[in-house]
């Protein structure tokens, strides 16, 4: 144990010494950055070049851990890895659920010196979603497809120390769902929404 401890003291020495111009400093790493459990309230509507509607209300589930690297104080650039979970139920009894992975680059930037540092986020990129469902009259189906994002966010980050920081923050964000199956259909769903998170984010 006290070995795993000295270990730990070095790397955590070469890291300071490595980026020792302060929490959000130019050459400093994030890690795990606003890795979050999104609870959002959503709509999702779909479209076509004819007609477009409304389809229901849903609610989300996000977890998105982020890598990335200030290249100057404050300012942050990288990648993020949003994976999503949605459960809807209308009054029909129709069931729809979908899951999403994708890959979207993002900026962020923190505002001031203190350890409560307010912060702004967008990112963009694209991924896959699955969407099932499950109507009351006894009907199902699995749906595949490509899907772009974007998202824009807000918040408060609270450091604890040199290392750590708990942000809370709000967001909107829009996908944009194609399946893959009526490549010649320009048919496509739309989930936009605004929603709370949780973070976790940690400098090195």
């Amino acid at each position: 144990m006290k070995s795993l401890k000295a270990v730990f003291s070095v790397y955590v020495f070469m890291f300071v010494a490595l980026a020792a111009s302060g929490q959000t400093g130019q050459g400093k790493i994030l890690l795990g950055g606003a890795s979050k459990f999104d609870f959002s309230s959503s709509e999702l509507k779909w479209e076509t070049d004819d007609d477009h509607g409304d389809i229901s209300r849903a609610t989300n589930l996000e977890f998105a851990p982020q890598i990335g690297y200030f290249i100057i104080d404050n300012l942050a650039i990288g990648f993020e890895f949003p994976v999503s979970y949605t459960n809807e139920k209308e009054e029909s009894g129709d069931k729809y659920t979908s899951t999403t992975m994708a890959f979207a680059p993002f900026l962020r930037y923190y505002i001031g010196q203190g350890n409560v540092k307010p912060y702004i986020q967008g990112s963009i990129g694209g991924g896959n979603i699955k969407m099932k469902y499950d109507l009351a009259m006894g009907l199902d189906d699995e749906i595949t497809g490509g899907m772009f994002l974007y998202q824009v966010s807000g918040g408060i980050g609270i450091f604890v120390n040199d290392y750590v920081s708990f942000d809370f923050g709000l967001g909107y964000s829009s996908a944009s769902m194609k399946p893959k199956e009526d490549n010649n259909v320009n048919y496509r769903t739309i989930t936009n929404g605004f929603g709370l998170g949780f973070g976790i984010v940690v400098l090195l």
